[in-house]
């Protein structure tokens, strides 16, 4: 295969990198206890609390612990456990067997085996009852469907799930209110570190959006093909779905009728994005790869982010908010409530709160 200057020096490039991440684990000095500053209070005792939800109450948040996904780190279980707002307390969700009824007829799981969270939604379905999905990568790659319910506190039943194992490698998921989701592909299954960092810099299409009906077929959204698709949200008054493009440095909003995009913001690698009080919330890495390589080993990697405010109907943005994130690992995720910004990290033993005033 011949071989151009480009490519010789993109590999070039990569090998830098990779050389980088293998010399260079825990070359940030690693946090020591779990002490608030100024800028955010953190509550520890987490496992890489990657995603945030907020149950109908507004007392409690729902956490999906990341254990990791091949090929940035070894593939290893996570769980899901919920936060108590008012007592700032974390419990490890109670989960149930329940019938399987909002997934593939061929899909199944055993409770003794563990999960592996990543991206989360919850929403209530047309018939009342509380869906959450989860993309867990372990012990096969699918999207688990859980009932949310009260009793003497909040729990889960398991309630079917989507394979999509050797399929597609999913990021992140956002359900519609009839049981439908749209999840974000994020590349091949087989994709490499050295694909991935390659694609730091070309940031060619690796991925998509994808489709799930209640009549169990897979539906590729074409139009949505982008550089590593990260965080996704579907914005159902509007029809509209908010998709972030991770090494493409982009969000962009489409309109799911026309399938045009109908607005775009550029900013450097965005992660997850929550739509909440009229405005969509999309969490960026304000580092370079080379400064997210080198946190290695540490628990947490303590490197700047963003969260950025944006309008629903373009993707303009309303006010960003700045995270130097001394005490806390990256942020991944930013959900506002009640004059709080909380966040979660994909790297981290802790999640954080902010205040939105004093954070403007």
């Amino acid at each position: 295969m011949k071989r151009t200057s480009k490519t010789i020096l993109g590999l070039a490039i990569v090998g830098i990198l990779i050389s980088v991440w293998l010399g260079n684990k825990g070359s940030f000095e690693p946090l020591v206890g779990c002490a608030s500053n100024e800028e955010l209070n953190v509550y520890c005792n987490f496992m890489n609390p990657e995603d945030l939800a907020i149950t109908p109450d507004k007392n409690f948040l729902i956490v999906a612990e990341f254990g990791g996904m091949a090929p940035l780190v070894e593939m290893t279980p996570g769980r899901l456990s919920f936060f108590n707002i008012k007592d700032k307390t974390r419990v490890e969700a109670v989960i149930s067997l329940g019938i399987s009824e909002w997934g593939s007829p061929e899909c199944s799981r055993d409770l003794n085996t563990p999960f592996g969270p990543h991206g989360l939604d919850l929403v209530q379905r047309k018939d009342g009852k509380l869906q959450l999905a989860v993309v867990s990568h372990y012990p096969k790659e699918s999207i688990e469907m859980f009932e949310l319910k009260e009793k003497e506190g909040w729990m889960l039943e398991w309630k079917g799930c989507v394979n999509a194992e050797g399929q597609y490698y999913f990021n992140d998921v956002s359900l519609d209110t009839s049981g439908n989701f749209y999840a974000t592909h994020m590349f091949d299954p087989d994709f490499s570190l050295a694909r991935v960092l390659w694609n730091v810099f070309v940031k060619s299409d690796t991925g998509m959006v994808v489709k799930w009906s209640q009549d169990n077929i897979f539906e590729e959204l074409q139009y949505t093909k982008g550089s590593f698709p990260n965080g996704i949200a579907l914005d159902k008054k509007n029809e509209h779905l908010i998709v972030n493009y991770n090494l493409g440095d982009k969000t962009v909003l489409f309109d799911l009728d026309s399938k045009q995009p109908l607005g775009e913001y550029q900013h450097n690698s965005p992660d997850n994005v929550v739509v909440k009080d009229g405005f969509a919330w999309v969490t960026n890495h304000d580092h370079s790869v080379t400064d997210s390589l080198k946190c290695g080993a540490n628990v947490n990697c303590t490197l700047p982010f963003s969260i950025n405010k944006l309008s629903l109907q373009d993707l303009s943005l309303v006010v960003s908010y700045k995270f130097e994130s001394k005490n806390m690992g990256v942020g991944t995720v930013g959900l506002p409530h009640d004059g709080s910004l909380w966040i979660g990290s994909y790297h981290s033993d802790r999640l954080a709160e902010a205040n939105l005033s004093v954070s403007e």
